[in-house]
């Protein structure tokens, strides 16, 4: 048995094409969006609500231009603090509920900390975050299989969808590797010995529009092959069960619409990097396009 998964025949045209008109369907900048500028920075996207919102809270700070709106502090932390004041006020005024009470960090285009906001702020301001995605694979009974965690009734987002393995943010001041690791002891009851073989795959962006704004982020894949012997145990209470699922059952329940878009989305990177996907076909392009380099 090799180490490293691979499928030999590709799924037919017709799961192809389905597949490609879900990204479609779902992902892409679709509406209006201005461009938020942060100290020159191209960093976020606005829809019309929290454009307006920022507008009534910076009203002496922020320019609008022909190129979006530009708002400026004397030097990042400053900035970061105000955003983080204004995040606040919608949280005591009921205009953004859900708050995490968790820092993810703001980075520039060339992967530079610029400064730490509240999680739940991202989305309305369109600021790119990062999260982890773990696939884990076995092979029992001839083939290859996906662990796959159904959410928890309670989560507030996506309840009972299925999802990856391990999934989660990545925290201010945090390396991928040491999110995802920490992420698969509480999500997966998996420690760091059992991770041995795990490596960072591939990173993607996913970027489409959500009920509170935009949802930017990196998505940081890992692979990680486990002993037939390994059962998933979650620790958290965000995994109501986990089941080992096969190709053709993972593709009933991407057609069913029952996975997290972004679980659907790092499945289908590992589909393409083990040989499922046609690599000419447009769902492969696409797949391949949204792959996120840093510049230099």
């Amino acid at each position: 048995m090799s180490e490293r998964p691979h499928f030999s025949q590709p799924l037919d045209d017709g799961i192809h094409d389905s597949l490609w008109q879900w990204a479609q369907e779902t992902y892409g900048l679709k509406g209006v969006w201005q461009p938020l500028w942060l100290n020159g920075l191209p960093l976020g996207r606005l829809n019309d609500k929290w454009r307006d919102l920022l507008l009534r809270g910076w009203p002496d700070f922020l320019r609008e231009n022909s190129d979006g709106l530009h708002l400026d502090g004397k030097n990042w932390r400053e900035l970061g603090e105000n955003l983080q004041q204004t995040a606040a006020g919608w949280r005591d005024s009921g205009l953004l509920p859900g708050w995490r009470n968790e820092l993810f960090d703001v980075y520039s285009a060339d992967g530079q900390s610029l400064f730490p906001l509240e999680r739940s702020a991202f989305r309305p301001l369109g600021l790119m975050s990062h999260a982890v995605h773990l696939n884990g694979l076995v092979h029992r009974d001839g083939e290859w299989k996906f662990w796959i965690g159904r959410r928890s009734p309670d989560k507030a987002v996506a309840p009972n969808r299925l999802d990856n393995m391990v999934g989660g943010g990545i925290a201010s001041g945090e390396t991928s590797t040491n999110a995802v690791l920490r992420e698969s002891e509480e999500e997966a009851g998996l420690n760091a010995a059992l991770l041995g073989g795990m490596g960072l795959q591939n990173k993607i962006r996913s970027l489409r529009p959500v009920s509170r704004g935009l949802h930017n982020e990196v998505l940081h894949i890992f692979d990680v092959v486990l002993p037939a012997t390994v059962r998933p145990k979650n620790r958290d209470g965000e995994v109501a069960e986990f089941m080992l699922m096969g190709v053709d059952e993972l593709l009933a329940a991407m057609q069913n619409c029952e996975m997290m878009h972004d679980a659907q989305l790092v499945t289908l990177d590992a589909f393409l990097r083990y040989g499922l996907l046609d690599p000419d076909h447009d769902l492969s392009k696409w797949l391949r396009r949204i792959r996120f380099e840093e510049e230099a």
